[in-house]
């Protein structure tokens, strides 16, 4: 199931006479007046979400060295077995669920067709159940909001979803191909993608028996595949399924007006959003560890977050509790430094020219806002660092032994990407003070350089003690797990700030003038993650993070102040 984007409203017979349709039921004007029978509107959701997986299987298939036959059929002359979905109440029996994936004919290196290596439907089923039980024990089990033992799972109505089962194995199945190197695992990772986005648009049909739960776990689950199963970059393919799920909360909105959870949904799935472009916009760049780049990337200028995102950030402002309207106002600055930032990366700026005064301003009032939203928190927005007994945390899992509390994982959240923003900002204001001197000397105050690495330094390590309350480290212990418990639920599905976690990660170890301890606790945590889950963006991002001390400094001004 792939979001592609608002659909036209209009009817038929407007769209198809490229008229404007003022979409009046049952029959438009338009049709009225030249006497045709209107044939009414399309429903708007399940045109939003349409099924791709014919496509992923193809790209699964070229990318992968698996030969299609022409006809569609499977290579062995077998009749192909259907993957559409019933419309049953229960979900699929194990046997119709391992029939339902398609096989393919692995090809050598020399371009010979190796039927041999055909996987059977029995060791299908135990590659497909083992995949499931990866994704529980690594993508759920102990993570906030999740249940704390397996048992636990036997609650969720989630688990036992068709949809959500073939998604935990597509997501299972390529970290395993990750870890392992198993290419042919890859290929059956792909095709229960494929299952799931089929199963996943064929539910959405039905708007009015939609369970809000599975189906936007579900979305988020097909987001992480595109980050595990992709190239380690966060793709168009993630963006797209978070702003569908941002198009699902939207349209359920109305359900949700006596609680926070929907508007709440919508903003963090924004929060979601601006993260992934902005460790998009890194990583693409050939300078991805500097913010004011030597080699430009004209293609960044404009339109890096999409119009839907802005029509979804605004109506999650409009409609924000006065509680939660501090995540909102966070979000709009935050949209405004990722848009700035793909601006400073896709041109070339020189000292003492009106473009590089432009950028100090700029700079300098996105950290006025940022500094004043931080001042400005208070009630459930405040939290609290807390020390445990020494020793109590095994090595390496929490920094120097400390860890936040937060009135709710909502807000911790916001508070992570407020992190992130607010490092990258004073960032960029260290390398425009070095870059321009000439345009710098009358706007930046003389104090404004000690005054960002010391931001810097103190939102890093909030960054690292903020860890455990996101991210379990595999060493961790029930007794060591339930300090982090200290913050309440609310966020919904624990797996889905991980991505975001190690963007994180890579921007605090990466920072000018943070101690050498950030850099090796960040990339170590970052390296762990990648053990544990198979997150192909955690290696990648760790292999960045990795380079910073490898290269030579950007400029002069980060090697001017040490910590002490």
């Amino acid at each position: 199931m792939v979001y592609c984007g608002k659909a036209s409203q209009n009817c038929q017979n407007c769209r198809t006479r490229r008229i404007k349709c003022d979409k009046v039921r049952p029959q438009c004007t338009q049709c009225v007046r030249v006497g045709k029978r209107c044939p009414g509107y399309r429903d708007q959701l399940s045109l939003m979400f349409r099924d791709e997986s014919a496509k992923v299987v193809q790209k699964a298939h070229a990318q992968w060295g698996v030969q299609d036959s022409p006809d569609g059929s499977e290579a062995s002359g077998s009749s192909p077995t259907s993957t559409s979905p019933t419309s049953s109440a229960g979900a699929r029996t194990r046997s119709s669920f391992t029939e339902s994936i398609s096989s393919g004919s692995p090809v050598s290196p020399d371009g010979r067709l190796v039927a041999a290596t055909r996987v059977p439907k029995e060791v299908q089923s135990t590659l497909v159940d083992r995949a499931v039980q990866f994704y529980l024990e690594h993508y759920v089990i102990g993570l906030p909001d999740e249940a704390k033992a397996g048992q636990e799972l036997r609650q969720e109505p989630w688990v036992f979803s068709t949809i959500t089962r073939d998604t935990m194995a597509a997501v299972g199945l390529a970290s395993q191909s990750n870890l392992t190197g198993d290419k042919e695992l890859m290929v059956l990772a792909r095709q229960q993608y494929g299952l799931a986005l089929q199963g996943t648009a064929f539910g959405l049909q039905d708007i009015q028996g939609l369970d809000i739960g599975v189906y936007l776990r579900a979305i988020v689950m097909l987001g992480m595949f595109e980050i595990v199963g992709g190239d380690g970059l966060p793709t168009k393919g993630a963006q797209t399924h978070i702003m569908g799920g941002a198009a699902l909360m939207k349209s359920l909105l109305p359900f949700f007006q006596a609680s926070p959870d929907g508007v709440r949904g919508l903003i963090q799935l924004c929060f979601s959003m601006v993260a992934t472009v902005m460790c998009s916009v890194q990583q693409l760049s050939p300078e991805p560890n500097v913010m004011i780049p030597t080699r430009p990337v004209p293609s960044m200028a404009e339109g890096i977050l999409p119009t839907s995102f802005i029509e979804f950030a605004a109506l999650g402002s409009s409609m924000a509790s006065p509680e939660d309207m501090s995540g909102a106002e966070l979000l709009n600055i935050i949209s405004r430094f990722v848009h700035f930032s793909a601006f400073v990366r896709s041109r070339l700026f020189q000292d003492g020219q009106p473009e590089a005064f432009g950028i100090i301003r700029n700079a300098l009032d996105l950290e006025e806002q940022l500094s004043d939203w931080e001042r400005r928190q208070q009630g459930t927005w405040v939290f609290t660092e807390e020390r445990a007994d020494k020793d109590f945390f095994p090595p390496g899992t929490v920094f120097e032994g400390c860890y936040h509390t937060y009135s709710n994982m909502w807000t911790a959240r916001a508070w992570t990407n407020y992190r992130f923003a607010r490092i990258l900002v004073n960032h960029l204001l260290l390398e425009s003070i070095e870059r321009f001197p000439s345009s710098s000397l009358p706007l930046v105050p003389a104090a404004q350089q000690r005054r960002s690495y010391d931001t810097i330094k103190r939102i890093a390590r909030d960054t690292l003690v903020s860890i455990p309350t996101h991210y379990r480290h595999p060493r961790l212990t029930h007794a060591h797990r339930e300090l982090f418990e200290k913050t309440r639920g609310g966020a919904g599905i624990g797996s889905a700030q991980i991505p975001t976690l190690l963007f994180q990660l890579k921007v605090a170890g990466a920072a000018p003038g943070v101690p050498h301890s950030y850099w090796v606790w960040a990339l170590d945590m970052m390296r762990t993650i990648w053990a544990d889950t198979g997150m192909l963006q955690a290696k990648r991002l760790s292999d960045l993070l990795a380079k910073v001390k490898e290269e030579p400094p950007h400029t002069t001004v980060f090697v001017k102040w040490e910590d002490g």
